[in-house]
């Protein structure tokens, strides 16, 4: 009696684990058999053969592919923006850490090549070193403050080198940026006293500038004024003479700057003020 509810009890356990395995070997099975393979959109699809790729590559969309042999590749043909830390010199043999940033993509028709040569990763690959030799190879032909004020004209010619680089693999590269430029403390310190000295004599020539300005309106304000006192000394001369050959003018002006009133002191010789009387 016992032995048969032990055995009751067991049974559906036994079951529920048999259908758990089943179904866990279904779902495995359809995986392993399932006929079809996606490829989403910004990406190309390579089909390999047990193991071996196929010459054409698959736009995005749905696939069929022979189970158990065949499998789909994804190889994204977008923008990659990758950064490398390269440390170089100048011309000068001043040494120079860049930082480079570099935008490629890998073309659709070249996908098969670089999946198979390089494993779908062209960066870690072949890029990347590729990177360090030339922005290498490029800083040391500039000078130090030449690799600042013509960052541009250096990111173009890196980009230019990597593209010459890479054209036999399919990459094309659409930028380069230098990021950043870090020099060593000394040549730091060298760029601040030049910047600093070159500040002073702006300061001291428009100092001098603003010297000579002032001198010169000095001398335009003098030539003024003399100008001014000579035409004042014209005109009395002039008005003296006037005046010489006109008594009757001098009476005239008298009568016209006389108020009306006479002098309330009178002064004369050495004797003292007198008030006349009114």
């Amino acid at each position: 009696m016992f032995g048969e509810r032990k055995q009751e009890k067991e049974f559906p356990i036994f079951k529920v684990a048999a259908w758990s395995v089943g179904g866990i070997a279904a779902v495995v099975g359809a995986a392993v058999c399932w006929p079809f393979a996606s490829v989403p959109a910004g990406y190309v699809g390579v089909k390999t053969t047990f193991g071996a790729p196929s010459s054409a590559t698959y736009e995005p969309g749905l696939h069929f592919i022979a189970p158990m042999s065949q499998s789909m590749h994804n190889v994204y043909i977008g923008v990659y923006k990758a950064q490398s830390d390269v440390a170089g010199s100048s011309k000068d043999l001043q040494q120079v850490d860049m930082k480079v940033s570099v935008n490629f993509n890998i073309l659709p028709t070249a996908a098969v090549g670089v999946y198979s040569t390089l494993g779908g990763d062209p960066w870690t690959q072949v890029m990347d070193p590729a990177v360090h030799d030339i922005a290498k190879a490029v800083a040391a032909r500039y000078e130090a403050t030449d690799l600042i004020q013509k960052r541009d004209q250096v990111s173009q010619e890196m980009r230019e080198a990597l593209l010459t680089r890479f054209k036999n693999i399919g990459v094309n590269v659409s930028a380069v940026n230098i990021v950043d430029f870090t020099f060593s403390k000394q040549f730091n310190d060298a760029i601040e006293a030049k910047i600093t000295a070159q500040q002073n004599a702006l300061r001291v020539e428009n100092e001098i500038t603003q010297t000579k300005w002032e001198a010169q309106k000095r001398v335009v304000e003098s030539e003024a004024a003399l100008r001014v006192a000579e035409n004042n000394a014209k005109a009395n001369e002039l008005m003296g003479k006037s005046l010489e050959a006109n008594p009757a003018l001098i009476e005239k002006l008298k009568v016209e700057k006389w108020d009306g009133h006479y002098p309330t002191y009178m002064m004369g010789g050495a004797m003292p003020m007198i008030q006349l009387s009114k």
